[in-house]
């Protein structure tokens, strides 16, 4: 029979699998209350893909399983292979289908919220090779019982879902939570929200007549009022009307419908079955629908004779649909534990839990039925509820953890150590007053420093950081010089880092552990922390230098980094002050050290975190393409990241560097759009360090732009802001743009008092970079002593690790000697200029050079602006990746894009150099 009253879905199905098919992926959810005809939709979803050649995925939502972690991902990609066996199945399993099974299992083992990140973008890319050579259709049917982490990755799959040939259709009732991954999806860019109406009772009418009676219209008006447009539970009603022998072509029979409310048809339904199918339907519908026969008989105490007749009877009855205990609908099931009562209920979860034990069933299935039973119905039950609660936070799902602790804990509620994993996972959750509590009272007895540190920070969220500071504080105090001690100290450090009241107490407690090796985690976050605190307050660049390395210690600190995205904020912030103080060589093997690590394990985030060292790196460097290039390959990797602050830090940093790359190209309005765009997708992100520094580029291009009050209210705002902060770093300098605002504003002295600050600042920091930037800075301001203070400039830079920096202090001074009218001498520093900028991609600087020389008379050779100079950035490292023969996939793994990106890439750079295809690159790029 032909789905009735569902052209417009239907449709809109169509639309979505069309798109799909021709790689622009679609994401469908269907909203409905039970019975509405969402699993109908499915199924034709699925027969229409069929059709059309898609490969197809697909799960189905069950209550009991919302328990067990990665349970439906789990269920699309076992059902994909479950009939394969031998030799086939192992070709299977060495593709996409065994690695989707590595990725959950190795989650499985770290809890931490990175190594989430890194499985679900492994899971992602699962799906993109199981699309690479057909169109991929993946069902989820039931979503609102489908377990928390499988919900995540299919909003994460939402988000980016567009440049792949992917339809992702999700049925659902609505959900009770607005913010969730499950509400998440409807609102992905590429998602569609279809919301089935209840039936007209025309379509009703077809629906009873199909089952080879035409009925009378008053019978279907009173089907109709009574199931309000339901068609399933028209159904229902039909067969009990068939039940009590009444016939639907007779206009009486709908005076007798009126009294049939679809809960007193369950009940007559069922009170007409033998109480051994009544039973064996309870058992099965506590199990979870598809589940063992014998389990389910064993569950209920039926004997092995017995399970067959009642097997049967419950198919006859339209309560199952097979011998599997598949029921027919979710709405049956739930009127069965409706009707068992919550007594009756727990007592079969028990049975169900002991005899799962028993078969040595997994710790979460079993640990699905202990939630529901009573305590004491297994004496091992605190060890499996805290087995499957570690899982579970492994996976993502932090509350169904604490609510497994917390029966664990009723089992137990002596048992500290339970306690103290209750009070973290609560902590993970948002219930901070709780978790504080269970933390302070396992602490008691397990006066652990990691627990009282776990309960400061429960402190923070509840009292604010003044309270956790204190109670660290206080902890620190009464502890002896342990291990312990110097984690207490560690954490107490992070804490007041964050906190501008307590900056000069922070950095006086640091201070007293320079001298640490670096040889723990602990040692190495303070460390690092010092580290970051000399680059803010400006201790000399050699000590800061000396107390980066120490706090990298060749890579264990990023290893530290390993589960936690705030400890790799941690890592990068060190890795930053190192390259800050001119360690740009001792830090390079460590940006290439965390590449590897994350080109072949790692999250989109912590991809990006990576890159944008590198960018800082190159920009240090003055290789303003690979920064450039990096600053751009970490924007796309957290393109549909959802903007929580360090994902909001990466892009500003990510911004700003943009900006500086569109300054060396001379691109002014480039620089301005990069910046209006985190703007306007940022508008009331938190102000953090990395936005602060994004009014230095605002005020370089209001003066590019003619405007320069604007400019000088920029670097104010990031004067004031930084002022607020206690910190005053000269390696992101607001009185540059300040003091050119001033000379443009005919305020010299004001230009030469920023100048002279500066040039100060840089002195007390001691990097060559800076202090030959700030002489530079003052030669603009201060024109009598300009041709002298160049000449120092560039004198200083000579030893510092930035060509761009000479670059720019050579054309200066080539300038300036020219307008001093000593020519001759003018000549080689614009000449080793010209080739500086040349080396470092800075078309704007290298632009001025050979303007400077023209005028002196020489004829310097002008840069091609086709072939392989009209690439991008991205476009070049793309091609340069396929001239070494990477493979389209291989280079979007690298990059952390699509392989579509990669295609879109290609296609621009063969138009631009003119060439059809990858056996020319090499040739074109060379």
């Amino acid at each position: 029979m032909s789905t009735l009253e569902r052209d417009r879905e239907l449709d809109r199905i169509t639309a979505a699998l069309d798109s799909a098919a021709r790689g622009d992926g679609r994401v469908v959810v269907i909203e409905g209350r039970a019975g509405i005809g969402k699993t109908r939709l499915v199924q034709d979803t699925r027969d229409l893909a069929k059709q059309r050649g898609f490969g197809r995925l697909q799960a189905v939502g069950d209550a009991l399983e919302s328990a067990m972690p990665w349970g439906v991902v789990r269920q699309m990609v076992e059902r994909s292979v479950s009939r394969y066996r031998g030799e086939v199945l192992g070709k299977i399993l060495a593709g996409p289908s065994g690695d989707a099974l590595a990725a959950l299992d190795a989650a499985a083992a770290d809890p931490g919220e990175a190594e989430l990140a890194r499985t679900l973008h492994a899971l992602w890319w699962v799906a993109i090779d199981l699309s690479a050579t057909r169109p991929l259709l993946i069902t989820v049917d039931d979503a609102h019982w489908a377990d928390p982490p499988s919900l995540r990755f299919l909003a994460y799959l939402s988000r980016r879902v567009a440049d792949l040939p992917i339809a992702l259709v999700v049925a659902t009732r609505p959900p009770d939570d607005s913010t969730g991954p499950l509400a998440q999806l409807s609102v992905a860019r590429q998602a569609e929200r279809l919301l089935p109406r209840p039936l007209t009772p025309a379509a009703l009418g077809e629906l009873v007549a199909a089952r080879g009676v035409r009925p009378a219209p008053e019978v279907v008006a009173a089907l109709h009022e009574a199931a309000a447009g339901n068609p399933f539970l028209v159904g229902v009603l039909a067969d009990e009307l068939d039940a009590l022998v009444l016939p639907v072509d007779e206009p009486g029979t709908a005076q007798r419908v009126a009294g049939l409310g679809p809960s007193t048809v369950f009940r007559a339904a069922f009170g007409r079955l033998p109480a051994e199918a009544v039973r064996l339907a309870g058992a099965a519908a506590v199990l979870g629908t598809g589940g063992d026969p014998w389990l389910a008989g064993a569950v209920a105490d039926l004997p092995a004779d017995v399970l067959p007749g009642a097997v049967e009877a419950l198919v006859a009855a339209h309560v199952l649909t097979g011998e599997q205990l598949a029921f027919v609908h979710p709405v049956v099931r739930e009127a069965v534990l409706a009707d068992l009562g919550p007594m009756a209920r727990a007592g079969l979860h028990a049975a169900a839990a002991r005899r799962l034990w028993e078969a040595k069933a997994p710790a979460d299935r079993v640990a699905a039925h202990l939630a529901h039973a009573p305590r004491g119905a297994l004496p091992e039950a605190a060890e499996v509820l805290r087995t499957a609660a570690a899982a579970l936070l492994a996976a993502g799902d932090p509350d169904t953890a604490a609510s497994h602790l917390r029966r664990a804990v009723e089992e137990h509620p002596d048992d500290a150590g339970l306690r103290a994993e209750l009070g973290r996972a609560l902590l993970r959750t948002g219930d901070a007053e709780r978790a504080r509590r269970e933390l302070r009272t396992a602490a008691a007895d397990l006066p652990d420093a990691e627990l009282l540190a776990a309960a400061a920070s429960a402190t923070a969220a509840v009292d604010g950081p003044e309270a956790a500071i204190a109670e660290l504080a206080d902890a620190v105090a009464a502890r002896g010089p342990d291990a312990g001690r110097l984690h207490l100290e560690a954490r107490l450090a992070v804490l007041r880092s964050f906190s501008p009241r307590h900056r000069r107490t922070a950095s006086e407690h640091l201070g007293g552990y320079a001298r640490l090796a670096g040889r723990t985690p602990d040692e190495r976050t303070l460390l690092g922390l010092l580290a970051q605190t000399g680059r803010y307050e400006v201790w000399p660049a050699d000590q800061v230098a000396a107390t980066a390395l120490r706090a990298l210690s060749r890579g264990a600190y990023f290893d530290d980094a390993t589960g936690s995205t705030e400890a790799m904020v941690a890592w990068l912030v060190a890795l930053l002050a190192l390259m800050a103080a001119d360690g740009v060589a001792e830090a390079e093997p460590e940006v290439e050290r965390a590449r590897l690590r994350v080109r072949a394990h790692g999250s989109p985030v912590e991809f990006a975190m990576v890159a944008n060292a590198a960018s800082f790196l190159h920009w240090r460097t003055g290789d303003v393409r690979r920064m450039t290039a990096e600053s751009e390959g970490a924007l796309a990797a957290v393109r549909d990241e959802d903007p929580v602050p360090h994902v909001v830090a990466v892009r500003a940093t990510a911004a700003h560097f943009l900006a500086y790359g569109a300054f060396e190209r001379g691109d002014v309005a480039g620089a301005a759009s990069v910046l209006a765009r985190f703007d306007a997708e940022h508008t009331g992100a938190p102000q953090i360090m990395p936005t602060i520094w994004l009014h230095e580029p605002r005020a370089r291009v209001a003066l590019a732009q003619g405007d320069p009050r604007l400019a000088r209210a920029e670097a104010h705002r990031q004067r004031d802001a930084m002022a607020a902060a206690e910190v005053d770093p000269p390696t992101i300098p607001w009185r540059g743009p300040a003091v050119r605002a001033a000379m443009l504003l005919g305020d010299t002295a004001e230009a030469v008092a920023l100048a002279e600050e500066q040039v100060a600042l840089a002195r007390r920091w001691g990097a060559a970079t800076e202090v030959g930037a700030a002489l530079r800075l003052l030669a603009h301001a201060d024109a009598d002593r300009r041709t002298d203070l160049l000449v120092e400039s560039a004198r200083v830079l000579e030893g510092a690790p930035s060509r761009l920096c000479l670059a720019r202090s050579l054309v200066d001074l080539g300038e300036a000697l020219r307008v001093d009218r000593r020519r001759a001498d003018a000549r080689e520093p614009l000449r080793r200029a010209l080739d500086l900028a040349d080396a470092c991609g800075s078309p704007a600087l290298r632009t001025r050079a050979a303007d400077a020389l023209e005028a002196l008379g020489d004829r310097p050779r002008r840069l091609p602006v086709a072939g392989a100079e009209a690439l991008t950035a991205s476009e070049r490292r793309v091609a340069d990746l396929a001239a070494r023969g990477r493979a389209n996939r291989e280079i979007a793994q690298e990059l952390f894009v699509t392989p579509k990106t990669v295609e879109n890439h290609l296609g621009r750079i063969y138009t631009k150099l003119g060439i059809s295809g990858r056996r020319d690159l090499s040739r074109a790029l060379a």
